[in-house]
């Protein structure tokens, strides 16, 4: 197994393709054959479930009319002359008596030759007692009313009652059923007797025949007594579910249930499925072809870009930039190409972009490290510190000068992103010097504590408070404001600052706004100078960083002074 992988994996990319396009076509034969065999016997299935039903729906209908024949017969027979005349017979001879129970007996033989031999009785209150055929005889020591079933039979109007053994009978051993209607007189509707039709295996034997279609029934009773069946020896041995379905239906005759067992040979709807097969096989050879034809077309449609896309990478890999392919398709592999074009352009863009940013954040910082050092800060942080000294206001003194080394510090730190509780801090630090250059200076922060550890770009902030300092309370007289406000708003992070110094004349506003508007269109250019330096700074760095997704609003009025507002993506830490 492990050869045979090392030998595919040293396939070319062509000759792999017709490898996976030879096996795919072989796992379309299979799975092709397992559905239409899967179809088939489905088939066959559906074919025999629906023979189930029609037999089943046959059968239960034979059966409810035989026995709805029954019924109609039996209320016909209790209302007829013969009948009527049995009890009317009070003060004839006896003779007359022998001849009406004799035409009686003779019209009920009549009537069970015509219904398959079916035993017909007629119990009278009187105790006359009639049974045909002849030959059976009714045990005269059964008195039907003092049954437990009789109050449902008189409230009913019929019983039907089901057992092996003798019944109503002299004799007998095998299942009958007995269904009790009652006799009434026609003109006082006062029960005269009992009309018992008595169903037996014989008469049920006649719903038997079904094998020339393929089923076979098991009668039964509500007890679980057989009544009748021709179940097939190989049924009877369990051989159910290889070669027959069963199916269990229940039938109601009046108060009591029949149960059905249907037994459909599947066998008797196989279909000869030869032709099929050779058909299938016709067209399997013929699609194999076909597909041995596309597949090495297919196969060279997509190798040959994936090939040129191979040779690309390999000229990027070798530090050659702006490498692009030409690209005539128009479907996914034009997609690739196309990305790979837009993959190459970005990577150019990419890297112009980072070497711009490394290069505006070392100047940033080195103009940084400038000032906090250049000898006119040093002279008057010195003098500060000096004066305070002077002034006896040691305590003071060294506080300015532990701030001075933080600063100091702050501008050695090379890290890119810093908490925006980092940058506080430094701010505050310059801010505390300032204030002894400026006294009438005085700081408003609005900084909401959860946004504390959250990091922004290094030196974002304090280019804008410098800008502050430097430009707008220049020759500032009277209090200067100074407002720095860190805030959430919906889903990003708002940096505002804002001053009452002097503001920005509209010429100065406009020049920054095209300053602004050529970065936009051209982010990797570089700029010696600028109108306010630091806010150009500033731009530029956040621009590389977020493009589109941030917001810089300048608002400023000459003489009333500036607000920056700059809005950042908050991510889960960095913004």
């Amino acid at each position: 197994m492990r050869k045979l992988k090392e030998k595919i994996s040293a396939l070319k990319l062509k000759k792999k393709t017709i490898l996976v396009v030879v096996l795919l076509l072989v796992a379309a034969v299979l799975i092709s054959s397992m559905t239409f065999y899967a179809l088939y016997k489905k088939m066959s299935e559906e074919t025999v479930k629906k023979n189930m039903i029609r037999f089943v729906e046959q059968k239960q209908s034979d059966i409810k009319e035989y026995f709805h024949s029954i019924h109609t017969l039996a209320y016909s027979m209790s209302y007829s002359s013969w009948m009527q005349s049995l009890f009317q017979q009070r003060g004839k001879d006896i003779r007359t008596i022998w001849e009406v129970e004799d035409n009686t007996s003779y019209f009920m033989g009549s009537v069970s030759d015509m219904n398959g031999n079916i035993r017909i009785s007629t119990i009278l209150n009187d105790h006359v007692r009639i049974t045909v055929p002849h030959g059976n005889h009714l045990d005269y020591s059964i008195d039907l009313q003092q049954q437990d079933w009789y109050p449902e039979f008189q409230k009913e109007g019929v019983y039907v009652e089901t057992g092996v053994g003798k019944g109503i009978f002299t004799r007998g051993n095998a299942w009958y059923m007995n269904i009790y209607y009652p006799i009434n007189n026609m003109y006082s509707q006062e029960q005269m007797g009992m009309l018992v039709f008595t169903v037996d295996e014989k008469n049920m034997e006649q719903f038997m025949d079904g094998e020339g279609v393929g089923g076979y029934l098991s009668l039964k009773d509500a007890k679980g007594n057989v009544i009748a069946e021709n179940l097939p020896k190989r049924v009877k041995e369990k051989e159910i579910g290889q070669r027959y379905s069963v199916k269990e239906e229940s039938i109601k005759i009046q108060n009591t249930f029949l149960s059905m067992e249907i037994v459909m040979d599947k066998e008797m709807f196989r279909v000869d499925n030869t032709n099929i097969w050779i058909g299938f096989c016709i067209v399997l050879v013929g699609m194999i072809i076909v597909f041995v034809i596309i597949g090495t077309i297919f196969s060279h449609y997509i190798t040959t870009p994936i090939i040129k896309c191979k040779e690309a990478l390999l000229r990027v890999r070798n530090n050659e930039e702006n490498v692009h392919l030409e690209n005539p398709y128009r479907d996914e592999i034009g997609d690739l190409l196309n990305g790979f074009n837009e993959m190459s352009e970005s990577l150019h863009d990419l890297i112009e972009k980072n070497r711009m940013m490394s290069i505006l954040q070392k100047e940033t910082e080195y103009q940084m490290l400038l000032q906090q050092i250049n000898p006119h800060f040093l002279y008057n942080t010195l003098e500060i510190i000096n004066g305070l000294i002077l002034s006896k206001k040691e305590n003071e003194a060294v506080k300015v000068c532990e701030t001075l080394g933080k600063i100091f510090r702050y501008n050695l730190n090379q890290c890119k992103w810093i908490t925006i509780e980092e940058e506080m801090i430094y701010i505050r630090q310059y801010l505390l010097i300032m204030k002894y250059k400026i006294p009438d200076l005085t700081v408003y922060y609005d900084i909401e504590g959860k946004l504390q550890g959250n990091k922004i770009l290094k030196s974002i902030m304090q280019p804008l408070v410098e800008n502050s300092i430097k430009h707008g309370f220049y020759e500032k007289a009277g209090e200067c404001c100074l407002t720095i406000s860190i805030t959430e708003e919906q889903d990003k992070i708002q940096l505002s600052v804002m001053d009452n110094g002097t503001g920005i004349n509209q010429e100065k506003y406009r020049c920054l706004m095209n300053e602004f508007e050529a970065i936009r269109k051209n982010p990797n250019q570089r700029k010696e100078t600028s109108v306010h330096v630091g806010i150009w700074n500033v731009f530029h760095r956040l621009y590389l960083e977020y493009g589109e997704k941030m917001e810089f609003k300048i608002t400023a009025k000459e003489g009333k002074g500036t607000k920056i507002q700059i809005y950042l993506p908050k991510g889960d830490n960095n913004v």
